[in-house]
């Protein structure tokens, strides 16, 4: 039996008696079928190729393309992939079905088919064993006690039995989820337990870190005065120096020395001269109480107050504030009433000069208080540089 697109369709011949359909159309001839058919199967080709996807060794661009040229090939009789003949013209139909390549065709669908075939189910078993490693994987990693893992083995195994039946997707996709779901479960606890032991830690850092604190403001204090030691004063004095560098703002460094200290210890002895020391320092802090005030035991009899954002004039009337407390105090022992004197050295900074600069021209000050009489403040002013005409 002959196939209806081996028919010649030149010179189609209606029939003389024609079947009507229910609708009461006529049932379209032999020729009219054909090109239904032809028509129908182009579209199929296309279709295809419009939703055709990577495979192995084969890229669904290079499968779009094949679909297209079998699709004009059976439309249009244009060459079939890998053909070198020429191009039929898009608006002729061409009169002879024999010329296209059905057997070409039926050869490609069967390919592809095959290796669509060949690709989902290799995808799927790769699947089933990526899920059955992976949720494996998840629970060694999460389990960390023997209670944990008997727990984590017992869905893994379920979940290993159904991956190796070749079980379907809902049944293997049911099972994982029953084992992701008990190992959030266990990664949940475990979440909490080191919540827990993270506050607790968190707890404990914050007591060292005070008790740390404690011990570094410890180091930072002189013993007998409380005051900064010469450390801190050190540390201090650099940082002023950069920040009042930078920023432009005024500060003043003052240096003090008790009057004749040595004879009141060789007099009274080294526990009245202490009491002296502790006394004066109690005036210091008294006369610069701001936070910003910097005052530190320097050594020995001498004492160091830093001002911050403080022009030379307000540090004079402080410093002459201080020698006139310092005047004021009286410093009883066993019935023997003492009352003491101090030079002061003043010095404002020059962000030209280096820390050690300032620091100097406050202690020349000083020595120039003494040598002048004692119990008075001595200044050292900033010598700016005349002007370029």
């Amino acid at each position: 039996m002959a196939n209806f697109w081996s028919k010649k369709t030149n010179s189609p011949t209606p029939p003389e008696n024609p079947v009507v359909r229910a609708d009461g159309e006529p049932e379209p001839v032999a020729s009219e079928l054909e090109k239904m058919a032809l028509d129908n199967l182009g579209a199929v080709l296309r279709v295809w190729g419009k939703y055709a996807f990577d495979l192995d060794g084969l890229n669904a661009k290079s499968i779009r393309q094949q679909c297209e040229q079998w699709a004009r090939h059976v439309l249009v009789v244009a060459p079939p992939p890998d053909s070198m003949e020429p191009v039929a013209d898009a608006g002729v139909v061409p009169a002879d079905p024999q010329l296209r390549d059905w057997h070409g065709l039926r050869q490609f669908a069967a390919d592809l088919r095959r290796k669509e075939s060949a690709y989902v189910t290799h995808q799927f078993k790769d699947t089933r064993q990526v899920i059955g490693d992976f949720v494996q994987t998840l629970g060694a990693v999460l389990a960390e006690d023997q209670e944990e893992q008997s727990r984590i083995a017992v869905v893994i195994n379920q979940l290993r039995t159904t991956i190796e039946t070749n079980a379907p997707l809902d049944i293997l996709s049911r099972e994982a989820m029953r084992a992701v779901d008990l190992i959030s479960r266990i990664a949940e606890e475990r979440n909490q337990r080191h919540q827990q032991a993270f506050q607790e830690m968190t707890t404990r850092l914050q007591t060292l870190r005070g008790e740390l604190d404690a011990a570094r403001h410890e180091m930072e204090l002189d013993p007998l005065t409380r005051l900064y030691n010469r450390k801190a004063f050190d540390e201090q004095l650099a940082r002023v120096c950069e920040l009042h560098r930078l920023s432009g703002q005024p500060a003043c460094l003052l240096m003090l020395d008790v009057d004749h200290f040595k004879a009141v210890n060789d007099s009274f002895g080294h526990p009245v001269g202490d009491l002296v020391l502790k006394q004066l320092s109690g005036c210091c802090l008294y006369t610069f109480p701001r936070k910003s005030d910097f005052v530190a035991r320097y050594g020995g009899e001498e004492f160091a107050i830093i001002l911050q954002e403080t022009p030379l004039k307000t540090a004079l009337a402080l410093g002459e504030r201080l020698l006139k407390a310092i005047r004021s105090l009286r410093i009883t022992h066993d019935q023997t009433i003492l009352s003491i004197t101090a030079s002061i050295g003043l010095a404002e900074f020059d962000p030209r000069t280096s820390t050690s600069q300032w620091l100097r021209e406050a202690d020349d000050a000083l020595y120039r208080a003494k040598r002048s009489g004692r119990d008075r403040l001595e200044c050292q002013p900033v010598a700016f540089p005349l002007a370029q005409e």
